[in-house]
């Protein structure tokens, strides 16, 4: 029996391809893990994780696997039903596979084999460090912001117990590790595999225990823990993952001199490796029989300050293995100073060849990569700066653009990984769900461009295919690309157009124009009806999960209403893209094909008579009316054109909030329904993918919700919400970062719940939403961080409490502020075209309000601004007076405006010489005028908790249309 590279995919390791199988024999393979005491779960399977070669305990149930027994294995590729291990006490553990007999098995035992000793000569060297080549860097402060070092600081997350973290490194590999830990305390992932785990640091010989670290903080750079001595000498160490590169920094800081060393826990065995000294640098080879596809071959490593490299064993030096956890098999390299010194800073460089390692680690040295790192980051943030009197929101928001950049990757192209750990692939729908939050809000607009470009040049070409026009679904690899999706092309679509708004990039028209088309012609051909409405398959929207990959969990087809709204913006977009062109004939059909889906959706979507819409027309368009909150993209998706009326637009809120929206998030369908799942993962009744989208939040649902809200000036009810979304972000799970998923029901008691069922007017009446925030620890679920999640975040800072939208197709930029009553001061900055940035400064004094508004000057960029784009942009502002009007002004963007607003007089103060001051009504939307969070229902009864897999049992028995990809 031939068999294949196997590898050891679980809880412990994201699910991934770090931890392969050594053949010992023809039968026999093996592998070594390090694990705290945790239950794991875990499956072996080859690398596509094919049905022959995905290998578990049992067809359905999870097993139990115990140290010293023979656990029996068969094939299976099912959710839930993983091997289970839990170690009674940390440490290394030795897995052995066996295919001798007819059933293979797995064997657990404590420790590692003694077979691999080192058998090559063990490195004593030293590494000259040049100080001269050094280069300082100068920060740049401009008059609107914090400085650096008080910024990071009010940004810290710290604790005194131990958290998750995760870094991207923007190229193929992230970070993710705990605190206060170092066993399994972390490990830098790339494409396949991992070389770099935990690190310790040393002062004057003594290690610093992470497990008995003062605090840890989780700063915008990287994972600090702080110590103290006998003495009462403080110290600390960091690990920063540098963006743009496969580049690791180790750094260690000391309040007195003193000899400073580091020893990164390595993944490398030294039997496996060789190793290559130079004056400056030292780097470490892997054979090619270790050393998987995507996996460096290189380390190098350099340091700011002169040291010694050493190669230690656990003999003579024994807390790398009482203290580290260490394998005795696997490199361990001590990094010392030569005397005594305040820090010590060392450079991980990973690579595909020894010349582009090297030169990466003695190049971080040159350049002081880790303050380098720590200025691009201060600049990210300075880029769309937001800053209030809350501090809470502040933080929060400052975190969610920051976790952003975690999914940011080239490994396939430019793209946005959807999440992690397990959705470590670019999915076309989450990818420009995220694009807003991710680049364009944050001003990085070439990066933006380039994921739609990305995107596009993968776009279906074959006429003859049912996914002509489409972009695909699911990146894993540039040969393994699926199409399964019906609103991934809507949405680059809408990106693209987003994307020339913010920019001014106009010549960008001509060469997504083609694509647009394309799509349209496809659906034309293939999703149309006569009602002009797109049709889809049940699984084909975001609530896509299947039974077996075959069966919808949630059926939507053939009409969903998200559906039918991103098909309405596709083709307004593409109306816009045809002035652009000159496409005159192409602009004119498409504006009767808009006018044709909006008539249709209102006639078929609508139930006048009881004021509410539906969520999908099923077969026969027969409106099913559940509600779930896929109905408020109605109102979030559209950038130009409306779908629906005023009234109607207040009814859909109206109905989805005080049904679905709990003060920690929105549920997928409401509590009432008979296919409701209050819970989410590990349920005995049913597979958790029958929650899902039945009942289980989404956080990326909050960011169309808040829109939503926002739109119809409910800021009151969202920023109560938000700010409950900023505490899971900054104290729950993966600090810094949102989940995927959280349970519709929360183990929060019902009057902290009651507590939270406010009304704007509560608000304005003198709770504060200091005091709304919930305390309670919420439980996650799905990946531990998702990128739509903490992107939506991100955007609705921007986009809808500030109102902020730039339209530089129309030389114009829309400023429409929606402040939470509790701002009494902000400062923000806001990208636009080339290098520009519109500052805007307000305070708010007991009647009062004041606004500073103008475009920023180059002195306070470090940049120069496109002048001849800035010279043609209109700044057109609307501002709340009183609750009857409002006060329209506009200008050139170079205008610096000064307005006071008295709101008991109603007086407005404005220096616009060149401009238009206009006092109008206010818009009103009575129907929500006493809009308030749903409350859960914990005495109902719900089907699915009272019969085993109720819903499984259900859609088997409905026959549905078999979906298979």
């Amino acid at each position: 029996m031939q068999i294949p590279t196997l590898y050891l995919k679980g809880t412990f390791n994201g699910w991934g391809l770090d931890t392969p199988f050594i053949s010992l024999s023809e039968h026999r393979l093996q592998t070594t893990v390090c694990l705290s005491t945790d239950q794991y779960r875990f499956k072996i399977s080859d690398l596509d994780g094919t049905e022959n070669w995905t290998l578990s305990g049992h067809a359905n149930n999870p097993t139990v696997c115990k140290t010293d027994t023979l656990t029996q294995l068969v094939t299976t590729q099912g959710i839930g039903n993983d091997l289970l291990f839990s170690p009674s006490a940390p440490g290394l553990f030795t897995l052995e596979l066996n295919f001798q007999g007819d059933v293979p098995t797995i064997t657990f035992a404590e420790g590692e084999p003694q077979n691999h000793r080192p058998t090559r000569q063990l490195t004593d060297t030293s590494l000259i460090a040049d100080a001269a080549t050094q280069s300082t860097i100068d920060w740049h402060k401009p008059d609107f912001a914090l400085p650096h070092y008080e910024l990071f600081q009010q940004l810290a997350i710290t604790e005194m117990e131990s958290f998750p973290f995760v870094f991207g490194d923007n190229v193929d590999g992230y970070y993710h590790g705990t605190t206060h830990s170092f066993v399994n305390s972390g490990k830098y992932r790339h494409h396949q595999g991992w070389v770099l785990g935990g690190f310790a640091s040393f002062v004057d010989h003594k290690i610093n225990d992470k497990e008995s670290a003062n605090h840890a903080s989780l700063m915008p750079y990287g994972i600090e823990h702080h110590y103290s001595n006998q003495k009462n000498h403080t110290s600390s160490d960091c690990l920063s993952i540098i963006q743009g590169s496969r580049l690791a920094c180790l750094h260690v800081n000391a309040e007195d001199k003193a000899m400073l060393a580091i020893v990164p826990e390595l993944n490398i065995p030294t039997t496996h490796s060789s190793i290559h000294s130079e004056q400056n640098c030292i780097t470490i080879e892997l054979d090619h029989s270790i050393c998987p596809e995507g996996s460096p071959r290189f380390i190098s490593i350099a340091a700011d300050k002169s040291i010694s490299a050493k190669e230690m064993t656990l003999a003579n030096s024994p807390e790398l293995d009482t203290v580290m956890r260490l394998s005795e098999n696997n490199v361990k390299l001590k990094l010392e100073t030569q005397q005594s010194e305040h820090s010590l800073c060392v450079y991980l460089s990973f690579g595909d060849t020894l010349e582009e390692t090297q030169s990466q680690a003695v190049k971080a040295v040159e350049e002081s990569a880790f303050i380098s790192h720590q200025q691009s980051i201060y600049q990210f943030l300075l880029k769309n700066y937001l800053w209030t009197n809350d501090i809470h929101f502040n933080k929060s928001v400052m975190w969610a653009r920051l976790s952003s950049r975690t999914f940011v990757s080239h490994e396939f192209g430019t793209g946005i990984w959807a999440g992690l750990p397990w959705f470590k692939d670019c999915w076309g729908r989450d990818t420009f769900i995220a694009l807003s939050g991710t680049s364009l809000v944050n001003g990085l607009f070439d990066e933006a461009k380039a994921v739609i470009q990305n995107f596009a040049s993968m776009q279906m070409l074959d006429k003859e295919s049912k996914n002509f026009g489409r972009i695909p679904n699911r990146v894993t690899s540039k040969s393994n690309i699926i199409y399964n999706t019906t609103d991934g092309t809507p949405w680059m679509i809408r990106e693209a157009l987003e994307y020339i708004n913010y920019s001014g990039d106009t010549e960008f028209a001509k060469d997504i124009y083609p694509t647009v088309k394309r799509f349209i012609e496809g659906v034309e051909k293939e999703y149309l009806d006569s009602d002009n409405l797109m049709s889809h398959r049940h699984p084909d929207t975001w609530m896509d999960a299947k039974i077996n990959g075959i069966t919808p969990w949630s059926p939507r087809g053939p009409k969903a209403n998200d559906i039918q709204a991103l098909w309405f913006e596709s083709v307004n977009c593409a109306m816009h893209l045809a002035e652009l062109v000159d496409d005159q004939d192409a602009k004119s059909e498409w504006q009767k094909l808009s006018s044709r889906i909006k008539e249709s959706f209102k006639s078929k979507f609508w139930d006048a008579q009881n004021q509410q819409l539906a969520d999908h027309l099923s077969t026969g368009d027969k409106p099913d009316y559940s509600i779930r909150p896929n109905q408020l993209m109605v109102l979030s998706i559209p950038q130009d054109s409306v779908m629906t009326d005023d009234i109607i637009e207040q009814h859909i809120v109206k109905n989805a909030v005080e049904t679905l929206l709990f003060p920690w998030g929105i549920c997928s369908l409401q509590q009432e329904h008979i296919d409701f799942h209050p819970y989410h993962d590990n349920q005995v009744q049913y597979h958790k993918d029958a929650a899902y989208h039945n009942g289980t939040i989404w956080g990326w649902n909050s960011g169309f919700t808040v829109s939503a809200l926002n739109r119809l000036e409910q800021q009151e009810l969202s920023y109560t919400l938000s700010r409950n979304l900023g505490q899971q972000i900054l104290k729950q799970g993966c600090r810094g970062a949102m989940s995927e998923n959280l349970d519709a029901y929360q183990t929060i008691t019902e009057e902290t719940v009651a507590e939270q069922i406010i009304t704007k007017d509560t608000i304005a009446e003198g709770s504060t939403a200091s005091n709304l925030l919930l305390e309670s620890p919420l439980v996650e679920s799905g990946t531990f961080a998702q990128a739509w999640s903490a992107s939506e975040y991100a955007r609705n800072a921007q986009q809808d409490y500030l109102g902020y939208r730039p339209q530089l197709l129309a030389n114009r930029i829309h400023l429409t502020p929606r402040l939470p009553s509790s701002w009494a001061t902000l400062s923000a900055t806001l990208p636009y075209g080339e290098n520009g940035l519109l500052k805007v400064q307000f305070n708010k004094n007991e009647d009062t309000s004041h606004y500073v508004i103008g475009a920023a000057q180059a002195s306070e960029l470090g940049q120069e601004p496109n002048k001849l784009q800035q010279d043609k942009l209109q700044l057109c502002i609307t501002l709340s007076v009183s609750e009857a009007t409002d006060v329209n002004i506009e200008c050139p963007v170079s205008t610096e405006l000064d307005i006071v607003i008295n709101h008991k007089t109603g007086e407005v103060v404005a220096n616009t010489e060149q401009g238009n001051v206009t006092i109008i009504p206010s818009k009103r939307y009575p129907l929500l005028d006493d809009l308030h969070f749903a409350k859960p229902d914990f005495t109902r009864q719900h089907q699915s908790m009272l019969s085993k897999d109720y819903l499984l049992n259900k859609r088997t028995e409905e026959n549905l249309e078999v979906a298979k990809d």
